[in-house]
């Protein structure tokens, strides 16, 4: 039996992709490497948000050729999806397909393999819309040793469907991430992700159901509902729907056996409505992740983003009032092109003012093909002290949240024991990493925990 390896950079939107991705290649006879072992087939899962992410999928690439030259090596996702020619380029590389091709990966198998086991003679496919199609004219062998990878991603339509990796068991996982969501129509003009990931597409409200359905059979306690734009959920439906809809959906049709919990939402798509079926919800976790990019209202502008500093502010402070103890964490972009120092102390004062309770800090990184790229970008060393200077601010509110929770009860789904004696660790609802006492058998459960004392970056304490 043939084995197989995903390394996945980026998103959870791309872990639920590669996810997905490794159930087709468990169906189609692929079984997952040991650690320790070299596998069969490595399939590299890219980002291309920032230069860095670009640079780490190189990185990662070389280092497995170089040390693993008889691995088979695919190459797929956003940075893929934005320059295939470059990294078909690189040594060992012999597939690499695009972001809407992932869902196409059983007829890539199906073609490629031949229904044979992985050999030396592995062909290199050129993959793209002739997959899905049938028609394979465009797959010719390639040696391993013959250099750069034959490759083909296709551009999105408008009228692309939504096309959902099936829901999948992930064995070491008590949260299951459910993608029901994908692409953007937003124009940032810093941000690459609508040209490698599309236009925005949903999974129809009766898809989502039923895949609830089979995550409850399969036993998950939480769900993490995921998307490239989360909050743009059901505006391509025919008539237009909303993820409000989805949540009182949800919330009015099943009992569901597990608690949900949504990735990130951009400000703009945090209605007053889909914030009263939140607060309605039972299953819900109140922890938002909200990106702010800048507290600035020049450097907003110049982003593209469509609110001002004081519209986010009221925001943060209607969701704190709502949701009392709510998780609450930030994306920020320092060191945008342009961005004065007065711009950066702004969103310096406007995020110590708010009740945040933890930061993703990105210095700015410079993507082709964006309209930014036209701007002349700040000193290198300056991005970097900025980005320190704000990663400090992000720790020092996340202590505070975590000495605001000393004594308090919350549910915590434990995930299975941790590294010190007979403690568990799990996730709280609202987003804090928890260490306690109990029995291996409490695994996957929802305990309530009192907190006892902050440890380092996690709670530590006590059934309650």
């Amino acid at each position: 039996m043939p084995t197989f390896r995903i390394i996945t950079f980026g998103c959870k939107v791309n872990q639920c992709d590669s996810a997905g991705m490794a159930h087709e290649l468990t169906a189609r006879g692929f079984r997952l490497a040991a650690l320790g072992t070299v596998p069969d087939l490595v399939l590299v899962n890219t980002c291309t948000v920032t230069k860095r992410a670009d640079q780490q999928a190189r990185q990662a690439i070389r280092r497995m050729t170089r040390e693993h030259p008889q691995v088979h090596l695919w190459v797929t996702g956003c940075y893929a999806q934005r320059d295939p020619a470059a990294l078909a380029a690189l040594p060992g590389v012999q597939v690499v397909f695009g972001n809407q091709e992932k869902a196409s990966l059983e007829h890539i198998l199906n073609s490629c393999l031949r229904n044979r086991h992985l050999a030396a003679d592995l062909p290199s496919c050129l993959i793209g819309q002739d997959w899905v199609e049938g028609k394979f004219s465009r797959c010719q062998s390639k040696s391993l040793t013959e250099p750069g990878a034959r490759q083909w991603v296709d551009n999105f339509s408008v009228t692309a469907p939504f096309q959902p990796l099936r829901v999948y068991p992930v064995a070491s996982q008590t949260r299951a991430r459910l993608k029901i969501q994908e692409g953007c129509n937003h124009r940032c003009s810093y941000c690459i992700v609508p040209k490698v990931r599309g236009p925005r597409r949903s999974l129809e409200m009766d898809a989502v159901q039923a895949a609830l359905h089979e995550l409850a059979d399969l036993g998950y306690r939480e769900v993490v509902l995921t998307g490239v734009d989360l909050g743009q959920y059901g505006l391509d439906h025919t008539p237009a729907s909303s993820l409000a809809a989805l949540v009182q959906r949800l919330r009015e049709t099943a009992s569901w056996p597990f608690r949900f919990r949504l990735s990130s939402l951009e400000p703009q798509m945090v209605t007053p409505e889909l914030l009263d079926e939140l607060a309605a919800w039972p299953n819900f976790c109140p922890h938002f992740h909200l990106p702010l990019q800048s507290g600035a209202a020049p450097v907003l502008a110049a982003m593209g983003r469509p609110y001002g500093p004081q519209e986010f502010r009221d925001l943060v402070n209607e969701i704190s009032r709502r949701f009392p103890g709510a998780g609450l964490g930030l994306d920020v972009l320092v060191g945008f092109p342009e961005e004065t120092a007065s711009d950066f102390a702004a969103t310096r004062d406007l995020i110590a003012a708010l009740p945040v309770t933890y930061l993703h800090v990105f210095p700015y990184s410079l993507r082709p093909d964006t309209p930014a790229a036209n701007l002349k970008p700040l000193p290198g060393k300056e991005i970097q002290t900025r980005a320190r200077i704000m990663r400090e601010l992000g720790h020092q509110k996340k202590q505070q949240f975590q000495e605001a929770q000393l004594g308090h009860v919350r549910e915590v789904l434990v995930e299975g024991p941790a590294a010190q004696g007979c403690y568990l660790q799990g996730l709280s609802d609202h987003y804090l990493r928890v260490v306690f006492p109990g029995p291996a058998a409490w695994r996957n459960r929802i305990v309530k925990v009192r907190f006892l004392k902050r440890q380092g970056e996690v709670m530590a304490g006590e059934p309650a």
